[in-house]
């Protein structure tokens, strides 16, 4: 009797170890693989829900995309750069004399400015004031120059600037209306610099003397390639 139920322990205990075990285990190994997969899939929704509120911006990005690509073009596009220097012209009230463009140059990142020293007070007081000597103003700090900005992305290889002279005849009223004309014009032109000369008119002529205004500045082209080189711009006279 003794035999008998020790051999039905022994064989529910084999039982147990050979056909429940694996399938306890089995089951738990299972239950963590579900975790994992939801899990991951609670990823994946949180990255398509964030996936689709940026693809409602896109519309927008894609219009201020073309506004960059307007302001500094992918290549030199001069001739509807003329374009819009004659509708500034006409919108100031002057007539565009010339415009000449230099060849393109490759861009040179600017180097950071020297550090700037310290600077040193200077006493307005003898050395050997007396206690009772009022004390000698403090004297001001230059100014450090601003830290200089750059783009590790911008290099001589995909960015170009092409020097532009613009010179319009009009007076200086006109002149500086042209002058905010250009400056909001859809294709970039940084002006540096600003000359004028007048004309008299001779005594055998019933005009008026008009004043000639040159702007000189520069435009930039931005290529889409890593490997573009400058180009040469043509001239307009």
């Amino acid at each position: 009797m003794v035999l008998a139920v020790l051999a039905m322990v022994v064989v529910a205990a084999v039982g147990f170890f050979v056909g429940v075990q694996p399938q306890l285990a089995r089951a738990a190994d299972d239950k963590d693989r579900q975790a994992s997969v939801e899990t991951t899939n609670d990823t994946t929704a949180a990255e398509l829900a964030r996936l689709r509120e940026q693809a409602k911006a896109l519309p927008q990005m894609r219009s201020e995309l073309r506004e960059l690509e307007e302001s500094v073009p992918a290549s030199s596009r001069m001739p509807a750069f003329y374009d819009q220097v004659d509708a500034a012209a006409a919108a100031a009230g002057v007539m565009v004399s010339a415009i000449t463009t230099s060849d393109a140059v490759a861009y040179t990142p600017p180097t950071p400015a020297d550090a700037a020293v310290p600077a040193t007070t200077t006493a307005t007081s003898e050395a050997s004031a007396s206690p009772t000597s009022t004390p000698s103003p403090s004297a001001s700090a230059t100014p450090a120059a601003p830290g200089v900005t750059t783009d590790p992305k911008i290099t001589a290889a995909n960015f170009t600037v092409i020097p532009v002279a613009i010179s319009v005849d009009g007076s200086f009223a006109e002149a500086l209306a042209f002058a905010s004309e250009v400056q909001d014009m859809k294709r970039l032109f940084l002006v540096n610099s600003i000359t004028s000369s007048a004309s008299e008119p001779s005594t055998e002529s019933t005009e008026t003397s008009s004043t000639t205004w040159n702007f000189g500045g520069y435009v930039y082209v931005l290529s889409d390639s890593s490997s573009a080189t400058a180009t040469a711009a043509p001239t307009a006279g």
